[in-house]
């Protein structure tokens, strides 16, 4: 086997592994944090072997595995949809979170002057 051959097999097995690690998303939030982690590192290794192959290789590797891509990048982009939901929901509650803290220091404040009148 060619030092090629040996590169694309092991570009395969990358990309199948990288396939497998989105197809195993269990839609979580936590899921979604460590498919990233792992995704990356993979990625970087795919990088790596596309430096040591030429484009006309490179080339003929995506179009053979288009469909594997296209897979991997719509479980990318869901699980960002989830992240962006999530983030919305924080966002909100926290929104939520600051106006009651807003109304309880207004309400202190104010109860505050009044013990003090009450007291002189």
């Amino acid at each position: 086997m060619s030092q090629s051959n040996h590169l694309i097999e092991k570009k395969k097995s990358l990309l199948f592994d990288l396939f497998n690690l989105y197809e195993n998303y269990s839609y979580s939030l936590d899921s979604a944090f460590e498919i990233f982690l792992e995704a990356e590192s993979i990625q970087k290794e795919i990088t790596q072997l596309d430096m040591e192959l030429s484009d006309v290789e490179k080339e003929h590797f995506t179009e053979t595995y288009r469909e594997v891509w296209e897979a991997i990048v719509q479980k990318h982009r869901e699980m960002m949809a989830l992240i962006n939901v999530e983030n919305t929901l924080l966002k909100n509650q926290m929104t939520q979170v600051n106006k009651k803290d807003q109304v309880i220091h207004s309400y202190i404040d104010k109860n505050q002057s009044m013990f003090i009148d009450r007291q002189a």
